[in-house]
This record gives structure tokens, sequence and C-alpha cells, in this order.
């Protein structure tokens, strides 16, 4: 490993423990972060800096806090149709009778939307949104516990999670950016480690993300692109990431 990646890596490692003490502490000093990772409180504002220009704290004098996600229903109607001709095409890849998974996010909404017309299937998910919208067909589902988040989806913060005892046909997972350099990136980092889990029971991995998360990063990264198996989107994804799919051997489809 060169030097730089190594200090790529461990500025990675710092942000993710920074933005792990925040969602738990609410905020954050610089002058204890410093002394707490042996580092300068001029590497902690960069830090921080880089942080708040990727939307995941808000800076304050002497620190941070923990920036707010915009309400979950203004999310929802921002680019709506998109969100609907993916969910359509996202809902096609599923099998008559198959275990699904569903992550937390509008998009995934949107595909247990597409899915509650069903009422074979099993479902597992962690956000109440989904849950709620896919039993209305009859589907079973089953619902992973924890803390309740203001998206209204269950984490463990703090607890080191075991894989739960079910096996996925297919899991419907969203992000919050898709990179060459960085994979699948995600903003909170207790809910990354559910959808670690819930790949890792999962015969295929469906990405549903519309084209505005194409080359974006946040600071928690899930895995590299090849952990996809298909990606379904509104766009075809711009070069170099187009290209980096194909090698990583991602089936990409366009929803109409």
């Amino acid at each position: 490993m060169s030097q730089d990646n190594g200090a790529e890596d461990a500025r990675t490692a710092r942000q993710r423990e920074i933005l792990k003490t925040l969602q738990q502490a609410r905020q954050v000093d610089a002058t204890e972060l410093a002394h707490r990772f042996g580092v300068s409180s001029m590497t902690i504002r960069r830090d921080l800096a880089e942080l708040s220009e990727a939307g995941q704290l808000q800076r304050v004098h002497g620190g941070a806090v923990i920036r707010r996600a915009p309400a979950y229903g203004s999310r929802a109607s921002a680019r709506a149709p998109e969100k609907a001709a993916i969910a359509r095409a996202a809902a096609q890849l599923v099998e008559p009778g198959a275990a699904v998974g569903i992550d937390t996010g509008t998009t995934c909404h949107a595909v247990a939307a597409e899915l509650a017309h069903r009422s074979d299937l099993t479902v597992v998910t962690n956000a109440l949104h989904a849950a709620i919208t896919v039993r209305e067909g009859g589907n079973r589902v089953i619902v992973l516990g924890g803390l309740l988040t203001p998206e209204l989806s269950l984490v463990s913060p703090g607890t080191t999670q075991q894989a739960p005892q079910i096996h996925l046909d297919l899991l419907i997972l969203g992000c919050g950016g898709l990179a060459v350099d960085r994979g699948i990136t995600y903003f909170d980092p207790t809910e990354v480690e559910v959808r670690r889990l819930l790949a890792g029971v999962a015969d295929r991995v469906v990405v549903v993300a519309d084209h505005s998360k194409f080359d974006h990063k946040k600071a928690m990264v899930l895995g590299p692109l090849d952990l996809i198996d298909v990606l379904v989107t509104d766009r075809t994804p711009p070069e170099p990431l187009a290209a980096a799919l194909t090698t990583a051997g991602v089936d990409v489809v366009v929803a109409s």
C-alpha cells in the first residue's frame, strides 16, 4: 500500500468514527477529537470541513453538530416520476414467492409500493415506511428490530449486530452515492451496518438509484461496485462510472 493510500484510508476511518460519535452524542468538539485521534487541530478542522461539504454534519464554533436530513416527505416528492419508473423496473426483477429485503429511503419505498400489489412475497426490512406499505397487499413482512430513527428505520447503534437467520433471494438497496473509487456510499453509519448484514444473506443485490447519485460520495462505504448485481436507474451512467460498472459485472437497467 502506498503512503498516499494509507493516509486516505486513515482519513476515511477517522471520519467514519467522527460520524459514529456524532450519531451518538449529537455534537463533537474539535479539540477533543484531535486528542482522541492523535492528530492536529488543523487535520480535524479539515475533516469537519470535508464532512460538512458532503452534507454529513453542520459545523459550529469549536466543533460540529448533527445535520438533520430533509423531511422524508420532501425527499419522496423529489424526482418522483424517475423514482416511480425505477420502482416499476425493479419490481419486475422480483420472482414469484421470493424472499426480498428492502432498504430504507424513498426510492426503496417506491419499490415497496409496487410490490404492495402482490401477496406472494416474504419481505424483510428495517424501514417502517416500506413494511407498512408492502404489507397492504398481504405479503408476509419481517421487521428487523432496533432503535427507531427520525427516518422511521430501526437500527442498533453502538452494538455488534449478528447476521439475521434469514435468506434473501434479492435485496433492494438504495444508496447515497455511486463512484468509481469508493463504490456504494451512504451518510448514516448505523444504517450501513444493517445494509451490510442484509447484503451478506442475499443471492442478488439490486441497487435502485436515480442519476443524481452518480459520481457522488458519502462518508460511509458499504462496498465496491462489484457488490451490485443489477443497477436500476433512470439514465445511462456517465463515463468512467459506466465502464467501471461493466468491469464489475453489473447489469445496468435504465427504466423508462
